[in-house]
């Protein structure tokens, strides 16, 4: 693993009134912190609490506690009360107002992170922002939100975390986002979703990562990006948690956007070599509808230890639980994972890769780099311009510690490869240990401008002296079915770039199902338990299961990019002294750039209500609610109306002198204006 100013007034105090009113809540006790507050007050509404850590000590399971907007130059530690299913413990942001968690100033030495659950269940942490933790020193490692040691039905929502960092990045670690699973119990039925977490200098770590002990989790539409390392990381044998319980296993990664992810000028590795999603001795776990730009890496799954039982595994039986647990010095595998339905392109190095980094050693070792792939599953993705730097490897890469054993699939995929041409780098000469082939492809589309080269589009197994794509075909005996032709991207001069297809495209129903669970991943609780190939798409058209379907990561043909607003208001009828909650929603179709993020405007007429910062609620739409009061409109008939304001992406990132965070800004989702709503004042 490289690895408070005044807010509350009497004016405040009957707008309070006035939201009770109308946001209803149904709950055992709802309690109020705002940074006018006292600990010695009661709580409520009128009498709110002032710090954050007093309202986690005191509530109970059933409790809410809505947390006004303003700064908390506070850490707050969950670790006295836990919810239950039924009723669990809510934290979170009065509708319409942001309270920030800020920890300029706090040293990181006494509080390990500026929000942690130890050892709680059934805790729902929502709308905050978490900002500004950092130190200077090596040894100690800021976070910004921390779940550890054990814990069930924890759910982080809807916050946007940065500037968790570290200036020693050398030999230092950040984690602006962790599950970390500390005991045989684990960290189970976690939700992180709908967060925004960047801007920060990590070090040897990640942006969003679970490690140890993590089971049966999601993580799900999050914006993660400008990370000058790994972004999304799920991690396994570092030793976090008790031999055999200490792999991130059963989980579902889907819908996130991540970018600009890369160690190139990070002084812990100053090299292309941080992943947007990383498998890193990961398990059992769904990787789909995914959007990656500019990693150095886009998706990789493997090990980089060498710690486990001749299975790859810390179990005798090879399942979790299965067998006797222990140690030894075999490579460890990432191991049955499905990586489907994922858009990846401008990656620094790879699309994505399997095999450890580096080769096996007789003595084994930990994060010595053997491990290695197995019963890995790359279906339904689509790869664009990756391998887009001097150095570059290849659009798919097979590194060490795989062969005909490991079973592993490359199918369906469309792979569109830059200006160097790079298709397929598998480097590893066949051996005993590891024979050919280092993995299994068919159905595949491939493409460049250039055409196929020899000795430069595909190297497999050290070979690279195919004089002609058919002759590829023929004497590796890889992609029968596979074509070598122009995928007819409906536009990739467009911003972004439109990676659809029409139905004379040949990646349209040229592809196979004929994949079944047993080689890779299919999780019996997901939307997909008995097709590998998964439920639905990228921008959630239905995949057939016995048919033939499209190569690629659309089953949708002929999208054209728009994106659109749309604002609705909870009630379109008001009294005096009357709320309703306004929602806006900004969907990008197909979603080329991830998620639309940024800014909406609420207007009244031509009054600006207020400007707030969207949060990701799928892989091409974001949302965000505000109240509207029943004060701010006129009597009779209001139009009301959202301006989106678009987003931009440093599409140039990264290189030794342009880091994640900074480079030149690119237009990638345009602005737009909803069509108007009427609300009406009685």
């Amino acid at each position: 693993m490289r690895h408070r100013g005044p807010f509350c007034s009497q004016h405040c105090v009957v707008f309070f009134l006035v939201l009770l009113a109308s946001f209803q809540v149904h709950a055992q006790t709802t309690y109020y912190v705002c940074a006018c507050g006292k600990d010695s007050n009661r709580g409520t509404h009128a009498l709110p609490w002032l710090t954050l850590q007093h309202a986690a000590n005191t509530a109970t399971a059933g409790d809410t506690v809505y947390v006004e907007g303003g700064t908390y130059n506070e850490a707050v530690i969950f670790q006295t009360n836990s919810g239950t299913l039924s009723a669990p413990i809510v934290f979170t942001n009065y509708p319409g107002q942001v309270p920030i968690i800020d920890g300029t100033g706090l040293n990181a030495d006494n509080a390990q992170a500026l929000v942690e659950m130890y050892d709680v269940n059934y805790i729902t942490f929502s709308g905050f922002v978490v900002r500004h933790y950092t130190t200077n020193s090596s040894s100690v490692t800021p976070a910004g939100i921390l779940v550890e040691g054990y814990g069930r039905g924890i759910q982080i929502l809807n916050n946007r975390v940065y500037d968790i960092s570290t200036s020693s990045e050398k030999s230092g670690n950040a984690l602006p986002l962790i599950a970390y699973g500390t005991s045989r119990i684990p960290i189970t039925q976690l939700v992180i979703s709908g967060n925004e977490a960047y801007d920060s200098k990590v070090g040897n770590s990640q942006g969003l990562t679970t490690s140890g002990n993590v089971t049966h989790f999601k993580l799900t539409h999050n914006l993660v990006h400008d990370i000058d390392n790994i972004c999304i990381d799920l991690a396994g044998y570092w030793k976090a948690g008790p031999t055999g319980y200490d792999q991130s296993i059963y989980g579902e990664v889907s819908g996130n956007t991540v970018y600009n992810c890369s160690a190139i000028a990070n002084p812990a590795a100053e090299s292309y070599e941080s992943d947007g999603i990383y498998c890193d001795g990961c398990g059992w776990m769904t990787i789909e509808d995914n959007v990656i730009i500019n990693a150095d890496l886009g998706i990789e799954v493997t090990s980089e230890n060498q710690i486990c039982k001749t299975n790859g595994t810390e179990w005798s039986g090879g399942m979790p639980g299965s067998g006797s647990a222990g140690t030894g010095t075999h490579p460890c595998y990432g191991k049955n994972v499905t990586v489907r339905n994922n858009l990846i392109w401008n990656s620094n190095a790879v699309g994505y890769s399997i095999g450890g980094y580096a080769k096996y050693s007789s003595g084994g070792g930990s994060g010595n780099g053997g491990g290695g792939t197995e019963a890995a599953v790359f279906v339904n993705n689509t790869l664009y311009n990756n391998a887009k730097t001097t150095g570059g490897d290849s659009e798919e890469q097979i590194q060490n510690q795989v062969g005909s054993a490991q079973g592993n699939y490359f199918e369906n995929n469309v792979v569109y490869a830059g200006s160097y041409n790079h298709w397929m780098y598998s480097y590893n000469p066949t051996s005993k240990a590891y024979p050919a082939p280092p993995a299994a492809l068919n159905w595949n589309l491939y493409y460049s401008t250039a055409g196929y080269l020899e000795g430069t589009s595909i190297t497999w197994a050290d070979v690279s002296r195919y004089t002609s794509f058919a002759n590829w075909r023929s004497k590796s005996g890889e992609d029968a079915e596979s074509v070598n032709s122009n995928p007819q991207f409906i536009n990739l001069s467009a911003m972004p770039p439109d990676f659809d297809i029409n139905t004379s495209s040949p990646a349209y129903l040229t592809a196979s199902t004929s994949l079944s669970c047993s080689v890779g991943w299919c999780d019996p609780n997901g939307d997909s338990p008995n097709s590998i190939y998964g439920a639905t798409d990228l921008v959630g058209t239905a995949i057939s299961s016995s048919g033939s379907i499209n190569m690629g990561a659309f089953q949708a043909t002929g999208l054209n990019n728009a994106v659109t607003a749309t604002l609705t208001a909870g009630r379109y009828t008001l009294q005096a002294g009357g709320s309703t909650p306004l929602t806006a929603v900004v969907k990008a179709a197909p979603p080329g750039a991830g998620v639309p993020s940024g800014t909406v405007s609420f207007y009244v007429d031509s009054t600006l209500l207020q400007t707030a910062t969207l949060l990701p609620t799928g892989i091409g739409t974001s949302a965000v609610a505000i109240p509207l009061r029943a004060s701010q409109l006129a009597i009779g008939s209001n139009s009301l109306y959202v301006v989106y304001s678009g987003n931009t992406i440093a599409l140039g990132c990264c290189t030794a002198s342009d880091r994640p965070g900074s480079g030149t800004q690119v237009p990638v989702y345009p602005s737009e204006t909803s069509s108007t709503i009427t609300v009406t004042l009685q």
